[in-house]
């Protein structure tokens, strides 16, 4: 028997594959929880470094033991147990077919065109905003900037011709010793936006940063004030300005949206932001808290699209961590989704609602599907909509 026949008759192959489909989903767990949970960058390094150990040691007992329905035997063993006939080819299908798709999702994640020329000398394409200061020194307003740095990668991701970093990415650099360059790097970005906020009253401030990476070079700086209710606004000028610098193309779509007058109820959106916080937070008690302040919004701000859309999220989020009992908020958030979508058709937060909580709740993959597309039309980059 050849050697590579010897391989496939003691499973190597098969547990070769198995061990790089957990390894994976060990890693794009990690991604998603570690911001969540503020891990530092060394503990995915030190996962990443486990797995690599590990990889040797999981073949050469795969080489020496079997693995049978009834747990791990020595190889050759007279009472290792079968496979039911056809049951082997389900298991192969299965883990090859799992393979596939994560090899589908790193294809489709990774940008190829990091490390060689992707833009012009010069041109900028692709950016990330970094975490805002909060210059108030007052955790207990973490979420407010925690909220703006959200709403600017949000409006900033509405640019197709522009390449934005997501915030969970983005955080990993929160508090980083690496310089401006090392992130681009790292992130295959070709400028840094920084800033800082602070807040007096319905006042806020925030200075903001545009820098090419590449030779660290301040492209643009300015300092804003705004009332709390046009808040929105600031965001699309931070956005104009930042576009008007770099000379992206914008679409009709595009330059009417940041063209657009956009206010908010001052209280409200306070309000909208501390519960998206909570809820965000994912821990039964911060979830909980937020999805009761969500409801308290809405009865007193029946219209508020935002309240409506982020009550959905909550109640679904809650419903996938068996916080709450799906029977018991479906037809809660069902609703919630579909009266931010009536509220506002072209809020991205309510068509990534309906998306989820049809999909998650009332398993209608059609209207879900149907939500999502809408989402990702009104802005191709928003985090939320690609992940659901």
């Amino acid at each position: 028997m050849s050697f590579l026949a010897e391989l496939k008759r003691r499973n190597v192959y098969r547990v070769c594959a198995m061990y790089l489909v957990a390894g994976w989903l060990i890693l794009q767990i990690l991604d998603v929880v570690g911001p969540i949970m503020e891990l530092p960058e060394s503990v995915a390094k030190f996962v990443l470094l486990i797995l690599a150990i590990g990889f040797p040691v999981a073949l050469i007992m795969a080489w020496v033991f079997e693995l049978t329905p009834g747990g791990l035997v020595r190889d050759g063993s007279d009472n290792a147990p079968e496979y039911a006939p056809g049951q082997r080819h389900k298991i192969d299908y299965f883990i090859f077919g799992t393979l596939v798709v994560a090899l589908a999702w790193f294809a489709w994640q990774h940008d190829w065109s990091a490390g060689g020329p992707v833009t012009e000398t010069g041109e900028i394409r692709s950016l990330v905003v970094l975490p805002l200061d909060n210059l108030m020194n007052d955790e207990s307003q973490a979420y407010f900037v925690e909220g703006m740095h959200d709403a600017l990668i949000t409006e900033l991701s509405r640019i197709s011709a522009l390449r934005v970093i997501s915030r969970t990415s983005a955080n990993h650099y929160r508090d980083t010793g690496l310089s401006l360059p090392d992130i681009a790097n790292e992130l295959s970005v070709d400028a840094v936006v920084e800033g800082s906020v602070l807040r007096s009253g319905d006042t806020v401030r925030i200075n903001v940063k545009l820098i090419d990476a590449r030779d660290e070079q301040h492209l643009w700086s300015e300092q804003l004030d705004r009332s709390l209710g046009n808040i929105l606004q600031l965001y699309t000028e931070v956005t104009r300005n930042i576009t008007e610098q770099i000379q992206v193309t914008l679409s009709e779509s595009e330059q009417a949206h940041l063209a657009a007058t956009q206010t908010v109820n001052a209280e409200s959106y306070d309000r909208f932001l501390r519960s998206m916080s909570m809820c965000d937070r994912w821990s039964q008690q911060s979830m909980l808290r937020g999805i009761e302040q969500l409801r308290e919004l809405i009865a007193e701000d029946p219209d508020n699209a935002r309240a409506h859309a982020a009550l959905a999220l909550c109640l679904q989020y809650a419903a996938f961590f068996d916080f709450v009992v799906n029977q018991d908020i479906s037809e809660e958030a069902l609703n919630a989704a579909d009266e931010a979508v009536r509220l506002a058709p072209d809020l991205t937060l309510a068509q990534v609602a309906k998306g989820g909580t049809y999909w998650y709740l009332d398993f209608n993959a059609g209207t879900a599907l149907q939500a999502l597309e809408k989402a990702l039309e009104i802005n191709p980059g928003d985090t939320r909509a690609l992940i659901h």
